[in-house]
């Protein structure tokens, strides 16, 4: 922050440095947080007034990310991932290649050759449950990417599985596919497609709350 000031730019106090008492400008980082949501955003803040404004539009910030990640969370599935390179009907722009790995629990593999006879049984059941959370965390990866390249879908989209970390039979789930930005999203339907608009409007502002500096050391 610049030294140019004496006084608050907000609040007027006399800006002072001492050893009994003192009035500082606040960090830039806080700064930034109250100009996001303050009314009438200012050059700067003092610790006078600008303390409680930053605690207040900080646990603004946070309250606002869970409520757009959580929306977001709810509807990025509407984003399509699909194994064919040709959609029909579909016009697109290609992007980017978008990949998705995700490691899942440990001794999967080796109990699972050992009991084969349970394939249809409780341990088979187990296994699926492994398997499918490390296949949503791999489309998960997968979407955001694609929304990160300003896309809107995945095309050719492959899923490999291999065993990893020796004896520990650890399982990884990898997938790969191209990002693309369809332009005709009405081909997508109507609901999906406002869905998707939707996912994208939230995925911007996500990343723009998390250009903010908002570790614990500047929350108060």
């Amino acid at each position: 922050m610049s030294t140019e000031f004496t006084d608050c730019p907000h609040c007027k106090t006399k800006l002072k440095n001492g050893l009994l008492s003192s009035v500082t400008l606040l960090n830039d980082d806080k700064i930034d947080v109250i100009n996001e949501y303050i009314d009438n955003p200012s050059d700067a803040y003092c610790t006078k007034c600008g303390n409680d404004l930053y605690a207040k539009y900080y646990h603004i910030l946070i309250e606002e990310k869970k409520k757009l990640t959580q929306e977001m969370y709810n509807l990025i599935d509407s984003i399509p991932v699909i194994s064919i390179h040709t959609p029909l009907n579909w016009k697109y722009d290609i992007l980017e290649m978008v990949t998705g790995q995700s490691t899942t629990g440990t001794g999967v593999v080796s109990e699972f050759t050992s009991s084969f006879t349970d394939l249809f049984g409780a341990q088979s059941g187990r296994y699926n449950q492994k398997l499918k959370a490390g296949e949503n965390m791999c489309l998960a990866q997968l979407r955001k990417q694609t929304l990160d390249f300003g896309g809107n879908a995945v095309i050719g989209t492959d899923i490999d599985y291999s065993e990893v970390g020796g004896q520990k039979g650890m399982l990884m789930v990898c997938m790969g596919g191209t990002a693309i930005n369809v332009i005709n999203i009405e081909v997508l339907g109507k609901d999906r497609a406002d869905n998707i608009v939707r996912v994208k409007e939230l995925n911007e502002r996500i990343d723009e709350l998390n250009e903010y500096n908002i570790n614990d050391e500047n929350q108060y």
